[in-house]
């Protein structure tokens, strides 16, 4: 009888601890289910951070590519201003040294020459 009423006395303290096992376990489910919560909302957050700088980046490189062309086109136009202002120094250089030596050929003579080792020799252009 004595065993008996030690089993009845036993039982309901076990069923204590297992009930205060399982209340710990519901709380680290509810604490686990709250963490997978926060993760999804921060990867939400994260995926529409980078939708969002990729579109940035897009537009940044599309500009990129607008400012190197007007680049492009203006170093073409300052480059044929300047081609064209060397030319015509050239020929109004050319101009006066025929005006001082009248009887001079300058058919030899061209802005796209240069004289190498005393000699009049076409420019290489690179």
């Amino acid at each position: 009888m004595v065993h008996l009423s030690k089993l009845l006395h036993a039982k309901p303290q076990e069923i204590t601890t297992l009930e205060a096992r399982v209340l710990s376990l519901r709380v680290q489910v509810f604490e686990l289910e709250e963490a997978d919560e926060d993760s999804k909302a921060k990867i939400t957050g994260l995926e529409q951070r980078s939708t969002s700088l990729e579109a940035q980046l897009d537009r940044a490189k599309a500009e990129f590519r607008q400012q190197a062309k007007r680049f492009e086109e203006v170093e073409a136009d300052l480059t044929g201003d300047v081609l064209d202002a060397y030319d015509e120094g050239f020929k109004d250089a050319l101009t006066q040294v025929a005006c001082v030596h009248p009887g001079m050929d300058t058919t030899p003579f061209s802005a796209s020459n240069l004289v190498e080792n005393g000699k009049i020799v076409p420019r290489v252009l690179p």
